[in-house]
């Protein structure tokens, strides 16, 4: 969640090919709250742009996290690399999820 890099991130899924980014530019809109949370039920973890999201986003996000159980982190970049690389440490358990 967060950026304006969608085409971006969409691409570098096509390369990698080995998973699939839902995205969300992390602006509140009408409806968000629902958005966000369809998003956050299909998702396997949740990246959060520090840089790139109110703190609105980020705890209505934090809230549905722990709702539906899906790990969480918060990188302070908003490169799209960055992004994915914090993903894959969720997932090979090298860094921490689920912030109080």
């Amino acid at each position: 969640m967060g950026g304006f890099n969608k085409t971006s991130y969409q691409e570098l899924d096509k390369k990698k090919g080995n998973y699939n980014v839902l995205f969300h530019d992390g602006i509140i809109k009408r409806r968000s709250k629902a958005v966000f949370e369809k998003l956050v039920k299909k998702a396997d973890c949740v990246v959060l742009l520090q840089a790139a999201c109110s703190h609105k986003t980020m705890w209505e996000v934090k809230k549905l996290s722990r709702k539906y159980a899906v790990p969480v982190t918060y990188p302070r970049s908003r490169g799209v690399s960055e992004a994915i690389n914090a993903a894959i440490e969720v997932f090979q358990n090298k860094a921490p999820f689920f912030a109080s």
